[in-house]
């Protein structure tokens, strides 16, 4: 297994590593996030404004299923619907 490259659109901030809390002293805000096979990573993300917004990795064969894209993203892709 290969890890993930995780982008959100827009700032999170991790509060837990597989089960550990971070303190809250050691919390920074991030964009992305390498999740290694096995790892887990618990953020809280605020939405900028309702809407859709994609959570997907960036590697390509993750993006896709079994490397071939038919209509559109594929693979790791997840989509969050925001309402207000």
């Amino acid at each position: 297994m290969t890890e993930i490259y995780l982008p959100f659109f827009g700032q999170f901030t991790i509060v837990e590593i597989d089960g550990n809390i971070v303190p809250e002293s050691a919390r920074i805000e991030k964009d992305t996030v390498n999740v290694g096979p096995g790892e887990r990573y618990d953020v809280i993300w605020e939405a900028r404004e309702p809407g859709k917004w994609l959570l997907h990795c960036h590697i390509p064969h993750h993006t896709t299923n079994n490397n071939v894209e038919e209509q559109g993203a594929g693979g790791l892709t997840m989509i969050l619907n925001v309402t207000r």
